[in-house]
C-alpha cells in the first residue's frame, strides 16, 4: 500500500502523541516559608480562594494565580 509522503507516523510519534501519552510533568514551585505561611492562612479562611482574592494574593506573594490553588 502506497502511503502519501508527509503522512508517515513515527513510533516515537505515536508514544509522544497517542491517545496514551502521557502529560510532561509540572515544574513543582518551590514557596518560600513566608509564602507557606500566607497561603496556608488564606486557605484556613476559605478552602477556595478565587477571584479577586486569589488574584491579590499572588500578586502579593510574587507568583501566578495557576500557583496560587
Amino acid at each position: 500500500r502506497s502511503v502519501p509522503a508527509g503522512s508517515e507516523v513515527s513510533q516515537e510519534s505515536l508514544l509522544l502523541h497517542g491517545p496514551f501519552a502521557r502529560k510532561p510533568k509540572r515544574i513543582r514551585t518551590a514557596f518560600s516559608p513566608s509564602q507557606l505561611l500566607r497561603l496556608e492562612r488564606a486557605f484556613e479562611k476559605n478552602h477556595y480562594v478565587v477571584g479577586a482574592e486569589r488574584k491579590q494574593l499572588a500578586s502579593s506573594l510574587s507568583l501566578s494565580e495557576t500557583q496560587v490553588l
